[in-house]
């Protein structure tokens, strides 16, 4: 998601509005007249029509309008824009609303409307109760708590007790779900920088982070939004060191909690990004069985909720759509049956790529380029594998990384060898600066290396030969960590058997998967 210029930022979000939310801004802009709204609204117009914005063309089609005047027209058609969405978000999002019945209650306190503004207050705090919505309950707490104190009350000892017996537990629910929450974070933010651990120093440092900072717990005592970020953490915690098996388990406690308490139709993007998460970890322990399950949910889920989901979980939507699709193709190795599949979330991709977050598009195209190689499609795999080598940005460099060594087995097997050797040291020397060399990754290149001085004759006993040497220093974690992302085994076994690449994966996967 790359960051847009101050000026642009109206630009952004006249071009994010749906076609239901321009009629309705439209609708919105009419209720006042004058020259002002005159002037917004063409503003909008002629923003709404353009590709690419250029500020020159906009003037002069508003040639009364000074650049003093155009900066305060177009701050104003930024707030009312914000004001009606806010209006069409009423329904739809349930924080926004409660925000509204917060400001309603405050207002008939003030009034002296005791009874009601506690009318309403009961109402918002069933609401919250449906929402699990702890920080609107601790404030709805604060307010019954000032409401009460009115003289218009017979405030009873047990009632006054009561509400802070609620007060209290809501206190800790919140203070444990913050902390949580705050442990998450930190996980997802240390594998979206570095990746997986990779070395058993990293992996006592991340033991030391995870332990020193999750609070004491007995999860059957726990409300759903403690145990949603308690599950968050430890997901993230369990992916970076490589314990898939607890992935799938966590992610698994993470969904279910969902659909007990009928959450996953109410607070859709964080059901979402567990139900993700779980097709990631089933993918990860190779169970097709429990993939296709929760595929199958993700599918209904589209159809079902997809048309009146908000903009940003349509995003979510679209950008996990396509990274398990990738997965389903890789666990089924059926790459030419969803080529037309494939081609359809890509067209997607590309036409959201603006609101998706960097780390995922990484992925995307790494898993794009994994897709069209493995069909030799090579022109395809290169497309997308370009896109990572001439990204500078050094999130995911542990992916870019791999991105290096499957444009150069690219390379090798279209005979292109113009260049190979200097980005064969240009890969090596990434891999190094980004300190991501396994040793795997070192025996593979330092056999590329050699390639070209040994005969044709001799080629099947060096594959045979670097297969023997990577079983060997593959004995751990950290090395295994090169085989999740490109299977380069079934890679050295086409070579050694003559066979396709894809043929030797769709083999290797009957034994494998689950």
């Amino acid at each position: 998601m790359s960051k847009i210029p101050n000026e642009q930022l109206l630009f952004e979000l006249i071009q994010s509005l749906t076609k239901s939310e321009k009629r309705s801004f439209k609708l919105y802009a009419k209720r006042s007249g004058g020259a002002t709204e005159t002037k917004y609204t063409k503003l909008f117009d002629i923003m709404e029509k353009m590709e690419v914005y250029d500020e020159k063309q906009i003037l002069k089609k508003l040639p009364d309008t000074s650049k003093t005047q155009f900066a305060n027209l177009k701050s104003h058609l930024y707030t009312q824009i914000l004001g009606s969405l806010r209006l069409s978000s009423l329904k739809h999002d349930i924080d926004i609303d409660l925000r509204e019945q917060l400001d309603f209650i405050r207002v008939l306190y003030k009034k002296g409307l005791y009874h009601q503004s506690l009318r309403l207050l009961n109402r918002a705090k069933n609401v919250t109760g449906d929402y699990r919505k702890d920080l609107f309950q601790l404030a709805l707490l604060d307010y019954e708590k000032q409401i009460r104190s009115q003289q218009v009350f017979e405030l009873e000892e047990e009632q006054a007790f009561d509400i802070d017996v609620q007060t209290d537990r809501a206190m800790k629910r919140f203070m444990n779900v913050q902390k949580f929450f705050t442990l998450a974070t930190r996980l997802k933010a240390r594998f979206v920088q570095h990746g997986m651990v990779k070395s058993e120093r990293e992996l006592n440092n991340l033991k030391a982070l995870f332990y020193t900072n999750l609070p004491e717990f007995k999860e059957e005592e726990l409300a759903f939004n403690e145990k949603f970020y308690l599950y968050r953490a430890y997901y993230w915690f369990s992916y970076l060191t490589y314990d898939f098996e607890d992935c799938v388990t966590y992610a698994e406690k993470w969904v279910d909690i969902f659909h007990e308490t009928g959450l996953d139709k109410k607070r859709r993007a964080a059901y979402l990004k567990g139900l993700n998460r779980l097709l990631q970890s089933a993918f990860r322990v190779n169970s097709l069985t429990k993939f296709d399950q929760y595929y199958k949910l993700l599918t209904k889920f589209e159809e079902t909720e997809g048309p009146t989901l908000a903009s940003n979980t349509q995003v979510l939507l679209v950008k996990y759509k396509a990274i398990q699709t990738f997965n389903y193709v890789f666990l089924t190795t059926k790459f030419s049956q969803n080529l037309e599949q494939v081609q359809a979330v890509m067209k997607q991709i590309e036409k959201n790529k603006k609101f998706i977050d960097k780390h995922n598009m990484v992925v995307i195209y790494y898993k794009a380029s994994v897709f069209f190689f493995a069909m030799k499609r090579y022109n395809d795999a290169r497309f997308y594998l370009n896109k990572l080598l001439n990204d500078n940005d050094r999130l995911r460099s542990d992916l870019k990384g791999y991105a290096r060594i499957l444009s150069i087995i690219i390379d090798y097997d279209t005979g292109e060898e113009q260049y190979f050797e200097q980005k064969l040291k240009a890969a090596y020397d990434y891999i190094v600066y980004e300190e991501n060399l396994g040793k795997v990754q070192q025996v593979f290149l330092d056999f590329l290396g050699k390639i070209g001085t040994i005969y044709p004759q001799d080629l099947k006993k060096g594959f045979m030969s670097l297969k023997s040497e990577i079983e060997k220093v593959n004995d751990g974690d950290f090395s295994r960590k090169t085989l999740l992302y490109f299977d380069l085994m079934s890679w050295i076994d086409s070579k050694i058997e003559g066979r396709d690449f894809a043929d030797m994966v769709r083999e290797k996967n009957k034994v494998y998967v689950k």
